[in-house]
């Protein structure tokens, strides 16, 4: 049987007399089969495939992912520059009509190979085994208790009770819940700390004693109290973490990070502070934060804006943001809005766990912006990037190469 690949230069006769340029026509195939095309383009080339015999059909078969993979093992076995040689002393003496419309139907082959690279890039971008597979949102997260026990979350099913410190953790569904208990020992005085670790390729939610919840991002460590006592609740951050927290006017709610702490009363705001970010980023979604530092004045954001702490020159600045931008990750999208490359695969190296070298250092300050799903399977995280032509992966175990394109 014919290839069907190869296959439609036969009805060439119907083919040149409906369409001007092949090559243009294949790249136009490529883009219907994605869903790029305007209204018009796509009418004018659902007309084609409907006049040409067998073309409908190829156009259906770059779809399947088997049907091309096992095409383009037959295409491997063809030794193309013979081939040529062949047709070429075939044709001398003779019209050459045919010979063109190898070159078209070579290039709807390579429409069909990109196809195929785009919906398994593994070909090209990646060589995982299945046990080498990265996928997100597996990782490990674990509850260190005051009283030094450790559970691991993703396997803990049950209520943990701490009767030293009067409070239950009650772990479901991704969700941690931090209860007081009732007791009838007034004179209990022990609070305790205890701290949820989330790794990278992560995330977790702990609803605090007093109702507050805490988003955790990949790579977070949260440091709180089995209760709050005293007149203010406070908890410790590194990572990021996005907050709803409960109001409570007759007790701030504060978050210390690295060299500075934020303080609030009831409202929702991100603060990101990794180790290997150049600062401290706070975004205030909605209510009202302030920003604390030793000897310095108390700043206020407002909604909208982004209070932005230099740990190394100890500096301060507020400006205008897309709050979008930096809590898309709380619904699992990641949001890059005019993003270098080095920053955004800052943020992707810590939800797929990778290490990233740069072959050339230039490709870092390649802006770019999107949206996709961070549960997306990292060949394809990675082949939205390479479509642009500015860049290039290569992906071993968990180390990711950037070469310029």
């Amino acid at each position: 049987m014919r290839n069907p690949f190869i296959q439609v230069i036969c009805n060439r006769g119907n083919f040149t007399k409906e369409m001007k340029n092949p090559f243009e026509f294949a790249k136009e195939l490529l883009q219907y089969n994605r869903g790029e095309l305007s209204d018009v383009k796509k009418e004018s080339v659902e007309e084609m495939l409907s006049k040409v015999k067998r073309l409908d059909r190829l156009a259906g078969e770059l779809k399947d992912k088997k049907h091309v993979e096992n095409e383009l093992r037959v295409i491997e076995s063809f030794d193309v520059e013979k081939a040529l040689v062949r047709l070429k002393k075939r044709q001398r003496g003779k019209k050459r009509l045919f010979l063109p419309w190898v070159a078209a139907a070579s290039v709807v082959v390579i429409v069909g190979i990109s196809v195929f690279l785009s919906m398994n890039r593994e070909v090209e971008v990646v060589n995982l085994s299945m046990e080498e597979k990265i996928e997100p949102g597996k990782a490990m997260v674990t509850l260190e208790m005051a009283s030094g026990l450790k559970y691991r979350l993703d396997t803990l099913s049950s209520i943990v009770r701490n009767n030293r410190v009067n409070v239950a953790f009650d772990n479901n569904r991704g969700v941690l819940k931090v209860k007081e208990q009732d007791s009838t020992d007034h004179l209990l005085q022990e609070v305790g700390c205890n701290t949820i670790n989330v790794p990278y390729r992560g995330t977790y939610t702990v609803e605090l004693c007093d109702g507050t919840k805490v988003y955790l991002n990949s790579g977070t460590k949260l440091e709180f109290p089995s209760r709050f006592d005293g007149d203010m609740r406070s908890v410790s951050l590194k990572g990021e973490a996005y907050f709803e927290v409960a109001r409570n006017e007759s007790k701030p709610f504060v978050v210390e990070v690295d060299e500075m702490k934020v303080k609030v009363l009831g409202t929702a705001f991100n603060v990101k502070s990794y180790v290997d970010e150049p600062g401290v980023y706070t975004t205030l979604v909605q209510g009202s934060v302030a920003i604390l530092r030793d000897g310095q004045p108390e700043k206020k954001i407002e909604p909208g804006e982004q209070a932005y702490y230099n740990k190394g020159v100890g500096t301060l600045s507020i400006s205008r943001v897309d709050v979008n931008e930096f809590t898309a990750w709380k619904d699992g999208l990641f949001y890059f809005k005019d993003i270098a490359l080095e920053e955004i695969l800052r943020i992707v190296a810590r939800w797929y766990d990778l290490e990233i070298f740069y072959m050339n250092q230039g490709v870092k300050s390649v802006v770019y912006s999107g949206k996709m799903p961070m549960y997306s399977s990292v060949e394809n995280v990675l082949r939205k990037f390479e479509m642009s032509g500015d860049v290039r992966f290569e992906l071993k175990g968990r180390t990711l190469t950037v070469f310029d394109k």
